[in-house]
């Protein structure tokens, strides 16, 4: 009886081996082999880019600027030029594949001066779901310099979308 004991262990042993080597194959195997490529940053129909998430799950659908905060159907309502006591709002427009799902995601912004320097870097945690809106603020309490400034906005670390602003 010892003996079939024995074999019964060894026959386990054998299928824990085999189902142990096949997960082992799968770490391996680089995770963008199975995986859809992720889309590449396109230009919108207004000519300002779009991008997506890194999961295809979450996109940006839109990036707009202004003095307050925007309401989704404020968002075709673009500013692009500010005076030195304005505080700059950048809305950003966020979709899910799916309407129901709750997606963890993060998003991350930029605010850069005219010399090309980064002046503001701010993120924060969101949980999309569905079409959603979120937004950014920043203010110069000493005034705006007058020139060119841009917002960079990403999505979970993925393709980047700039927004340019002129003071005055």
């Amino acid at each position: 009886m010892k003996h079939r004991t024995y074999r019964l262990t060894g026959a386990s042993l054998v299928v824990v081996a085999y189902l142990l080597s096949a997960c082992e194959r799968q770490a391996t195997t680089p995770q963008h082999a199975t995986e859809a490529p992720s889309p590449a940053a396109a230009p919108g129909k207004d000519n300002t880019l779009m991008a997506v998430s890194t999961s295809p799950a979450v996109s940006i659908t839109g990036v707009e600027l202004g003095s307050a905060a925007m309401r989704p159907q404020d968002l075709p309502k673009r500013q692009k030029s500010f005076t030195t006591g304005d505080t700059v709002v950048v809305t950003i427009k966020t979709a899910t594949r799916d309407a129901q799902a709750r997606v963890p995601g993060r998003l991350k912004v930029r605010w850069i001066d005219p010399a090309g320097k980064v002046f503001n870097e701010e993120a924060k945690p969101v949980t999309f779901n569905g079409a959603g809106v979120d937004d950014f603020r920043v203010a110069e309490p000493m005034g705006w310099k007058s020139g060119n400034y841009r917002v960079e906005v990403s999505l979970d670390g993925g393709p980047v979308v700039q927004e340019g602003f002129f003071v005055r």
